[in-house]
């Protein structure tokens, strides 16, 4: 049985924090979040009112709209409730669990290939030595690794104890959000939001601000969680994607394309990232998706490709390949 890498990094307790909070916004009547803390929304980023539903999970509803098809959750926090949670509020444990979690050297070597590889996909686009903006910076290990490729890098987290781990290792990392910074137009060469998107009640809106301060021929990269990955696919309302205080929007391969389009952008790269397979082969098994992983009730073919590393590789290029990993890498 392999070692959960939730329980190596940190992840079990942060993710147990996470669900004792989301119990307080619970009425326990209805087993829905409280009504006063909500509210009804169009899709973000067609605006029309029609949906599906999908599930209830932890008192949220998550629906996927009929025009677009983009899978959000209606009604949501109010706004309020929600920018609380990422400022100074004390009694969010888990935003403590989490640095944590951002701190440990095994969620940095796991995370440090995978920035690596937007660097390298970034280089390709833009100037050498081009000035990137990293909006939700977190702890800035993408900025340590694109300034290590020659690249000079802002940064932007109203996190505060993230953004002073930041600032400790010698990063410019600055506390406001993106329309209080002050940049002057045609200031970036690039623009990169890794795990920002799904929590932004307003995408669109995003897209368009940070447009003007774009050099001519910038670009922007984001990542965000694959609704229709692997993981989610297989485990629906079971993968931890799927969180409606804290991801307010979930994109696919389409959607996501149809947001930038609709904003003005032209896509130049679209892949997926993060194969995600633990958690489904426990599934498979009918055990805890996020407990340790074992392959033992697996059937022996499966079980021998899975215990040789090369055929494990191959396994999750393959998901990779087909568009069907855990993140969703966009320019």
């Amino acid at each position: 049985m392999n070692k959960n890498f939730d329980e190596t990094t940190g992840r079990s307790k942060f993710f147990d924090n996470v669900n004792k909070e989301l119990n307080r916004l619970i009425n326990p009547v209805t087993g829905k979040v409280k009504a006063e803390l909500l509210e009804q929304i169009n899709c973000p980023v067609c605006e029309a009112n029609s949906y599906d539903y999908l599930f209830v999970k932890q008192g949220f509803d998550f629906v996927r709209c009929k025009s677009c098809n983009l899978v959000y959750v209606n009604p949501r926090l109010l706004e309020s409730a929600t920018l609380a949670y990422y400022g100074d509020a004390a009694d969010q444990q888990s935003m403590e669990d989490w640095m944590k979690v951002l701190a440990s050297p095994a969620n940095q070597a796991w995370q440090t290939p995978y920035f690596q590889e937007a660097v390298d996909i970034l280089a390709k686009l833009i100037p050498a030595k081009g000035k990137i903006l990293d909006i939700g910076c977190s702890i800035g290990l993408f900025m340590e690794i694109a300034q290590k490729s020659g690249f000079e890098c802002v940064g932007l987290e109203p996190e505060p104890k993230s953004r002073e781990y930041a600032l400790s290792r010698g990063l410019d990392v600055r506390p406001a959000l993106f329309n209080d910074a002050g940049f002057p137009p045609a200031s970036f060469d690039a623009i990169t939001m890794f795990g920002v998107l799904e929590h932004l009640s307003k995408p669109k809106e995003m897209l368009a601000n940070i447009w003007d301060v774009l050099k001519p021929g910038g670009v922007v990269m984001v990542i965000v969680p694959n609704a229709y990955s692997f993981s989610n696919g297989t485990l629906h309302s079971q993968a931890r994607t799927f969180t409606g205080r804290n991801h307010l929007n979930y994109f696919a391969w389409d959607t996501l394309s149809d947001l930038f389009k609709r904003s003005g952008y032209k896509v130049a790269h679209l892949d997926t990232a993060l194969a995600g397979l633990d958690a489904v082969l426990n599934y498979w098994q009918f055990n805890d998706p996020h407990s340790d992983l074992s392959l033992d009730l697996l059937p022996p073919k499966m079980r021998a490709l899975l215990e040789n590393p090369e055929g494990r590789a191959k396994f999750e290029k393959l998901i990779r390949d087909w568009d069907m990993g855990l993140r969703l890498r966009l320019v």
